[in-house]
């Protein structure tokens, strides 16, 4: 004991107790041991009471503070209890020498609220001393309180406190249980939206045919659910499985994809525009809208935003909709330098299409009409001029038709072609709206020529019906001598095209590549407009066309009456060469005159002069930038720092170039930025 204050410390075994320092031998010290001993028994039997003996500094607890001025007068110790049936922070443990409780309570809650709960010992055989009517029998003490630990009533006493002390409250038990139902159904949920972000991802269907429980998102969680029991509860509930939901969580999936490739775009500060309205399976129109930009790496990219659907499809209605779809994705359209469209009126019409009005607008948003378009466009019209393509390809379109869409005729097909040439290619359809690529059809038909023949005939025989009169009819038409000569001549304008478009649809390719493309094949053409390069052509149709059609002949002509004569009907061709002649020199000539006006664009003209510009200059060619592009981009760009540059590119060409070598393509300095 320190002088002149009073140490209290909690002792909460007998062991401690035995082991504590007490100052002397003396009777008080005595007495005050045998009561910490039975205080420790008491306290395990969730009596309060009290004890003391002195502690170290580390041990002290004191409630010094909570003492009255003649508690501190009189020496009365208050002590803290630390266990868990005493948790209150001012409480006054009644001294030894008062009776034990009659029974444990235990209070939880408040006010209204507040509940008393006992745990005293229910069992029969319970020592009076230790429960109703209190212990003084303290010199056998340490004996009794031993005995009482291995009694029963003990025992049970402290099962029935260590219960109350660890069981909860029906509030707390119910927002335990609902927690743990919240955390599975989260889980539950997330693995919804990973099994539909996957459906989504891949272009698979949702939902099934009226039944949504065959549908793919019901099978592929089923499918899931055979690891999970936890999945399996869940998928019978049915939660958030209704069509309702699953649209409302395909279109948040949607937005946050597309808020994703805007955040992209944005970062790239300028971008430019590509639309097309088309009309859907339910007869609705819609505008599709895409955005072409490049990243900091100089990386190209065309993301598709989405399909609009729209009224009319005026120039008008289609401007406010480019318009009202660039507003709500927050990209300002004084940011857009260019614009992709197909050559329809309402689209690139000089005064009041949809590129002129934007063009109005903003200044620089160059509009260029589609290239692959523009090819289209031209073999579309040579196509309709030239009579001998144009029969072909109706010929193509109902053979293909008349063979492809019966399994017994087309059985009969790959009979005769197993005879005669099982390596040759199969028949494919005409593309309806592409038309450079058509030329697999064309060349199916010319290598399986004789094979078509042989099938025809054998339909012709065996069918009574209207096939049957198709087959005849298109069996005669292949005798022919110039519906072979029109199959070659179209598998020669379109394979020279096909190759063209390729080139076109790459998303890397420049307007320097797209010149250079369009150039080789006029060129391939002109050279085509030759005397001799058409007997070459012509001696090998020849060739090719000998056993499968007659000898080439002059068609039949007619004597139209005089009112309506020109005097162009009255020329007759000398020969079936001259005839062939003819139509030939009109289609290389149409397709030159095509090319020439369709890729004629001021909008593609521009964007070849920039290219141009910074190809010169990488060479050491040190030219001024073009009046057009300093007065198109004067805001965007600082003129004078730009020529500077431009002046100190060769050098950074030539410490990436080997000596000797040029840079050809606008690409290829991107390495070394």
């Amino acid at each position: 004991m320190q002088s002149g204050s009073t140490q209290i410390v909690m002792l909460s075994s007998e062991a401690e107790i035995e082991t504590a320092e007490w100052t002397d031998g003396s009777d008080v010290t005595k007495k005050r041991k045998q009561d910490a001993v039975a205080g420790v028994h008491d306290h395990q039997n969730g009596v309060e009471a009290h004890f003391v003996a002195p502690a170290t500094p580390a041990q002290l607890e004191l409630n010094s503070d909570n003492q009255s001025s003649e508690q501190k007068d009189s020496g009365t110790e208050i002590a803290k209890c630390l266990g868990p049936c005493c948790n209150e922070e001012t409480i006054l443990y009644q001294t030894r020498e008062e009776a034990l409780l009659a029974q444990t309570v235990i209070i939880y809650g408040s006010g209204r609220n507040k509940r008393e709960r006992s745990f005293q010992a229910s069992c029969s055989k319970a020592d009076g001393a230790f429960s109703i009517e209190g212990f003084s029998n303290w010199k056998k003490a340490l004996e009794k309180f031993a005995d009482h630990e291995r009694c029963q009533a003990h025992k049970e006493a402290c099962i029935k406190f260590n219960a109350i002390m660890k069981q909860k409250s029906v509030d707390e038990q119910l927002k335990l249980v609902a927690q743990k139902e919240q955390i599975e159904r989260r889980q539950m949920f997330l693995t919804l939206l990973s099994s539909l972000r996957y459906l989504l991802r891949q272009g698979l269907a949702v939902r099934g045919h009226g039944d949504d429980s065959e549908g793919n998102l019901s099978q592929l969680l089923k499918a899931r659910a055979e690891d999970s029991i936890a999945l399996q509860k869940w998928i019978k509930t049915g939660s958030y499985q209704s069509p309702e939901v699953l649209n409302e969580l395909t279109n948040t999936i949607g937005a946050e994809v597309l808020r994703e490739v805007l955040n992209g775009i944005k970062s790239s500060r300028w971008f430019s525009i590509i639309g097309d309205e088309t009309r859907d399976i339910s007869n609705s129109e819609q505008l599709s809208i895409s955005i072409r930009w490049v990243d900091k790496d100089y990386s190209i990219h065309e993301d598709f935003i989405g399909m609009f659907k729209v009224p009319k499809t005026d120039a008008e209605m289609l401007s406010l909709a480019i318009e009202d779809v660039l507003v709500r994705c927050v990209l300002p359209i004084s940011q857009c330098r260019g614009q992709a469209y197909d050559g329809a009126s309402n689209m690139a019409g000089p005064k009041s299409g949809v590129a002129a009005r934007i063009l109005q607008r903003q200044p620089t948003a160059i509009p260029v009409h589609c290239l692959c378009h523009c090819i289209n466009l031209c073999l579309q019209d040579v196509s309709r001029k030239c009579k001998c393509i144009r029969d072909a390809l109706d010929l193509v379109y109902e053979l293909v038709g008349l063979i492809k869409y019966s399994p017994k005729r087309e059985h009969l097909f790959t009979q005769y072609q197993l005879q005669d040439s099982p390596n040759i290619h199969r028949l494919k359809p005409l593309c309806p709206t592409r038309w450079t690529c058509r030329t697999g059809s064309i060349n199916a038909v010319i290598e399986n020529y004789a094979v078509l023949q042989q099938t025809l005939e054998e339909i012709a025989e065996t069918c009574r019906d209207e096939y049957g009169r198709k087959a005849a009819g298109f069996q005669a038409l292949m005798g022919k001598f110039s519906t072979f000569f029109g199959l070659k001549l179209a598998h020669v304008v379109f394979g020279a095209s096909e190759q063209l478009s390729t080139t076109l649809q790459s998303k890397d390719t420049t307007a320097q590549d797209a010149r250079l493309a369009v150039n080789l094949c006029k060129a391939f053409y002109d050279r085509q407009r030759d005397a001799s390069a058409f007997q070459i052509f012509y001696q090998a149709v020849l060739l090719e066309a000998n056993g499968k059609t007659e000898p080439p002949t002059l068609p039949r002509y007619s004597n139209p009456p005089k009112r309506i004569n020109d005097g162009d009907a009255n020329f007759r061709f000398a020969t079936a060469e001259h005839y062939h002649r003819r139509e030939y020199f009109e289609i290389m000539e149409s397709l030159s005159g095509e090319l020439d006006a369709r890729f004629d664009q001021k909008g593609f003209h521009l964007a070849a002069l920039v290219e141009a510009t910074i190809l010169d200059n990488c060479s050491g060619k040190s030219y001024p930038i073009p009046k057009e592009v300093q007065d198109l981009y004067s805001k965007d760009l600082n003129i004078d720092r730009l020529q500077t540059q431009l002046s100190m590119l060769p050098d950074l060409v030539k410490s990436y170039v080997l000596e000797g070598k040029q840079i050809t393509k606008v690409t290829t300095i991107q390495r070394f930025t």
